[in-house]
């Protein structure tokens, strides 16, 4: 997820927005995998980890882009696949 930064203004304080939004929407899209995760390959869906990075970037350089904060994340599971698709797979 990228997000603009506005020069004009508190870049901290749009930072702390963005990055709460973000993580918001990254705990809905774990627990969301691991629900589709179940509903369709699997009996059991564990999240075993999160991790995320953070990257400011100052895009200003001569006079162009503005500022962005760039967040990424990856998330871990346990999983125990459905009987059938083992039988299905050999």
């Amino acid at each position: 997820m990228t997000l603009p930064v506005k020069d004009d203004e508190d870049a901290g304080a749009q930072q702390q927005v963005a990055l709460r939004s973000f993580y918001r929407s990254f705990y809905k899209a774990a627990a969301g995998s691991c629900a589709m995760v179940i509903e369709t390959v699997a009996d059991t869906c564990e999240i075993t980890g999160m991790t995320t990075n953070v990257n400011g970037r100052d895009r200003n350089l001569g006079g162009y882009g503005g500022s962005q904060v760039t967040v990424t994340g990856q998330i871990t599971m346990k999983v125990k696949f459905k009987a059938s698709l083992s039988k299905t797979a050999q």
